[in-house]
């Protein structure tokens, strides 16, 4: 794929554009008629997911269970991801043209190493106007399985969090070995170095700069903010967190330091997405997204090579496992890790809201 100037046009029809000069204001109707249009389109875009969404077999979840998904380690400053205007280029070609509802509304995947891409711009805009909030929804549910260094799972679980009080939430494992850890509602969810109960995430701010500044008490005491930040939003990718909270997530991806979007990637299970990643010097994390926001994996990779770590039944530390805690075994063991290559790596088959108890 051949990488974008930064001096293309920034949509087509541009060129046109600013040849004719000023134009006359668009009749209201007009507007209005493509407005609905463009979000008509994304709710076409995002149907399978929301439909998946008010299934009966729906739900995400999250930590506080034994440590079925540890949250990886995150250091150090990198690149910088700028923001495009969507929203003001999309204004202008309404305003000039009849809009083409697919190809506006659908999310563009990031070419590789394009540092100015317009794509966490783009799934912050269909996650704006993305339908629904799961206020009445009684679980939570997250189905993931964790892949070790050798490409072993780990992990293959389920999570139903509870919503309200008399509820009961429950991790189902289906490997390595079978069981189900009920825990009593209401679930706090993690959030950093926080937990967060349903109805408070629905309560996080919209704007991106007020987000920002709710979610940095959150931020692990040494650590860089920035660092902590990245981590807080796969998290909160992975919880009820509404999508008015999600577009702000990915316009506060797209103003850290240390944040780039690597480009088109496929998950564990062959789904197409794009990669947003953070290094910081030791590990580097990647978050695999769909077009319409949502997250379907985790890679933790490692920037040096990492021996096999042996089974041991005493706590380690985190010299003693080369500053990277993530990819171990139950017993402790780890296989060894060439420079640049997987430590660990999280499938998410689905995240979403569920009615009742179900599924594996």
């Amino acid at each position: 794929m051949t990488e974008p100037s930064p001096h293309d046009p920034p949509f087509p029809g541009w060129d046109e554009l600013v040849a004719a000069g000023t134009t006359p204001a668009a009749d209201p109707a007009v507007l209005a008629a493509a407005r609905t249009a463009v979000a008509d389109a994304v709710r076409r875009d995002t149907a399978p997911f929301a439909a998946a969404a008010a299934a009966p077999a729906a739900g995400a979840a999250h930590d506080a269970f034994p440590p079925s998904r540890p949250r990886p380690r995150r250091r150090g400053p990198a690149l910088r991801v700028s923001l495009t205007a969507l929203a003001a280029a999309a204004a202008v070609v309404v305003t000039v043209s009849p809009l083409s509802a697919s190809h506006h509304a659908t999310p563009r995947a990031a070419a590789p190493g394009t540092v100015t891409s317009t794509f966490l711009a783009d799934v912050a805009s269909a996650q704006s106007i993305a339908p629904g909030t799961w206020d009445d929804a009684p679980y939570w549910k997250v189905a993931f399985t964790r892949f070790q260094a050798d490409g072993q799972p780990t992990g293959v679980l389920t999570e139903f969090l509870a919503h309200r009080a008399g509820l009961t939430s429950h991790l189902r494992a289906a490997a390595p070995v079978e069981e189900d850890k009920p825990a009593p509602g209401p679930w706090r969810f993690t959030v950093g170095t926080g937990r967060l109960t349903w109805d408070q995430l629905a309560g996080l701010p919209t704007a991106p700069t007020a987000l920002r500044a709710r979610l940095r008490p959150y931020a692990e005491p040494g650590q860089d903010p920035s660092e902590e930040i990245f981590g807080t939003i796969g998290d909160l990718l992975a919880s009820p967190a509404p999508p008015k909270v999600r577009a702000a997530l990915f316009e506060v991806a797209a103003r850290l330091p240390g944040v780039r979007v690597a480009g088109p990637a496929t998950d564990g299970s062959g789904r197409h997405g794009t990669a947003v990643e953070r290094g910081d010097g030791t590990i580097v994390v990647r978050y695999v997204i769909d077009p319409t926001g949502r997250l379907l994996e985790t890679v933790v990779s490692s920037v040096h090579a990492l021996p096999a770590l042996p089974a041991s039944a005493e706590p380690r530390s985190l010299g003693d496992m080369n500053g990277v805690t993530e990819g171990r075994r139950a017993n402790g063991s780890r296989p060894p890790v060439p420079a640049g290559g997987v430590v660990e790596r999280t499938t998410y088959t689905f995240i979403g809201p569920a009615t009742r108890l179900d599924g594996p």
